[in-house]
């Protein structure tokens, strides 16, 4: 039996945890896996791992150097007796590697899922520490060898949706929505799609539209401001946090914005599960997943009339509509949990050999 400690010390659900537990769901189902899920106490992950039976242990703190949760950890790696230990965010692994020092009895697996650069110090030693460096895109991965990680520690493995949790069943409004989902923070560029939404309303090619931003964050009264100062403020509806399977049926174009630090943007393969057509920003992440005219389309980052312009261009071709959607849906299927998993877990198995 392998036993596969995963350790994330999020405080809010976002693409990473929902990644922990796809994984910890497909470990739990797996013959020959063992695996416990260390979360503070009040994480979001916790409702999640009881309603399917994944066994879970509790931490004082989302803090990764308070000493209750460097005790508690080592406590948990003493008694479970874990094969590998596997980080799932920066301060967890912080937190792992801390163990790792402390107690050197596993093989030490860190994900990466931003594409910013490794800070000096321990922000880049805590890395180095680990047997493996998975990236969940190839940019996350070349930007760790430029950091000095060596590139036979590091691996690509990209993160996945569950096709089975979303519908492609419309529920469309009778005007034309454009959309959005994600945090509202400075990566997601969301000032960059307001600005776009901007020149959309002087564009003669356009009907009636809406624009639905689902998410919170710390941008969230700038998002407005901006909206009020360029007149879109009865244009554009902030939600608020809506899960992206309630919101995306609602949509009828997904423009994914990001304009930096992205890794495996969850919600472009969200959008091709739901039967939404997809346009994202050329970020070289975003291009790992979006082929240009075939699923997608994209355009320039931070140019937002260049976004613009692809939503008029998506909003009067149904043919390039239609094409887009059915080729989306197919390439999801690379980018499942189930692909993910399987990856991780030979992954472990190659660690033990």
């Amino acid at each position: 039996m392998l036993k596969v400690l995963l350790l994330d010390l999020g405080r809010i659900m976002r693409g990473g945890q929902r990644q922990v537990y796809y994984l910890a769901r497909a470990l739990n189902r797996a013959e020959g896996f063992e695996p416990l899920v260390a979360v503070p106490e009040d994480s979001p992950l916790i409702p999640l791992l009881k309603a399917d039976s994944i066994p879970f242990a509790a931490l004082p703190s989302h803090n990764d150097y308070n000493p209750m949760n460097i005790f508690r950890v080592l406590g948990i790696i003493k008694s479970f007796k874990p094969d590998v230990v596997h980080s799932n965010d920066a301060k967890g692994a912080s937190l792992a590697a801390l163990a790792k020092k402390l107690r050197n009895t596993f093989r030490l697996v860190h994900s990466r899922r931003v594409s910013y650069r490794l800070k000096p110090g321990w922000s880049r030693n805590k890395y180095l520490m680990g047997d493996v460096l998975v990236a969940v895109s190839r940019e996350i991965q070349e930007v760790l060898v430029d950091c000095g990680v060596p590139e036979e520690k590091t691996t690509v493995i990209h993160s996945g949706i569950d096709p089975t949790m979303y519908t492609s069943e419309s529920r469309r409004h009778p005007v034309l929505t454009l959309g959005a989902v994600g945090a509202l923070s400075s990566q997601k560029g969301f000032e960059v799609l307001i600005e776009a939404l901007a020149h959309l309303r002087k564009s003669p090619h356009m009907p009636n539209w809406q624009c639905m931003i689902a998410g919170e964050g710390p941008m969230q009264q700038d998002l407005k401001r901006q909206a009020e100062k360029l007149g879109l403020a009865d244009s554009i509806l902030f939600l608020g946090y809506r899960d992206s399977r309630e919101v995306l049926p609602e949509i009828d174009i997904l423009t994914v914005p990001s304009v930096d630090g992205e890794g495996s943007n969850a919600v472009i393969k969200e959008g091709w599960a739901t039967r939404t057509p997809v346009i994202s920003s050329d970020l070289p992440s975003n291009l790992e997943l979006v082929t240009h005219e075939h699923d997608g389309l994209v355009f320039k980052n931070r140019d937002a009339a260049d976004l613009a312009t692809s939503i008029v261009r998506l909003v009067n071709d149904p043919e390039l509509n239609e094409w887009l959607v059915a080729n989306g849906a197919e390439s999801v299927t690379g980018y499942t949990d189930k692909a993910m998993a399987d990856r991780y877990m030979a992954l472990y198995k190659g660690l033990r050999s």
